[in-house]
């Protein structure tokens, strides 16, 4: 029974420091992207009279932004399928690129706002990631359901954005996007408490291997680095406006 019980304090110290690693990750990941989105605010995306450049009249196009989309997919699947046999380096190569990447995405949606109300977003986009990643890693119920829906529904408002972008042309306050951004952001909510929920479990099967479980922690925090900047992204749109 003493065996049993110092087993279950290793896990749970295990499990502990494997999610802590994966937020440390996010954090890191997540200085890069706040980093690169100045600087591309700044040299790429605006002039000196604060209006767009000619690259930055192609940044932020929609055609950029669903190639993104699609690069996003790609490179998280790409990457999925070889985790188990790339380095670590590799690994984290993969993150802070694609920290990077991100960058450029939050450049163009907060490079136009007031600098005070992109951190009060920042802040409500911190708190309410932090609240439902903690009711990820605290319930005990199985969010997989959930997480199905949620996944279903974000497609949706995705495709609908992209179609609105390309064909409706609807303002960023109509009733219609705000409602797209207010779905999106629930169901985001829930995706994110299923990610950290999938983490322990995650970490469960890696347990005797440290290098794989450094691997999927990297590859976790770039998971839910993607769910921040969404959450983040859809605040913006949502009470971002001046």
């Amino acid at each position: 029974m003493n065996n049993s019980i110092t087993h279950q304090g290793e896990m749970d110290l295990g499990l502990r420091s494997f999610m802590l690693g994966t937020y440390k990750y996010m954090i890191m990941a997540m200085a890069v992207s706040g980093v690169s989105a100045i600087l591309i605010a700044k040299f790429v995306l605006l002039n000196e009279f604060g209006g767009l450049t000619p690259m930055g009249r192609t940044l932020t196009s929609p055609m950029v932004a669903l190639g993104m989309t699609f690069g996003i997919i790609f490179g998280f699947g790409a990457v999925g399928r070889k985790l188990h046999t790339m380095n670590i380096s590799t690994a984290r190569m993969f993150l802070f690129g694609f920290a990077a990447v991100m960058g450029v995405w939050l450049s163009t949606i907060a490079a136009f706002k007031d600098p005070m109300i992109s951190v009060r977003i920042f802040f409500m986009a911190s708190a309410m990631f932090g609240g439902v990643s903690l009711l990820g890693y605290t319930t005990k119920k199985n969010l997989s359901g959930l997480a199905t829906f949620a996944s279903m529904a974000f497609i949706g408002v995705i495709v609908l954005m992209f179609a609105n972008a390309f064909f409706f042309k609807a303002g960023g306050g109509s009733m219609f996007v705000l409602g797209l951004n207010a779905v999106g952001l629930l169901a985001v909510a829930a995706i994110t408490a299923w990610e950290t929920q999938a983490l322990k479990r995650t970490y469960y099967g890696t347990v005797g291997d440290p290098e794989l479980a450094e691997k999927y922690s990297v590859y976790g925090a770039a998971s839910l680095l993607l769910s921040f900047i969404n959450m983040f992204m859809m605040l913006m749109n949502l009470f971002g406006r001046d």
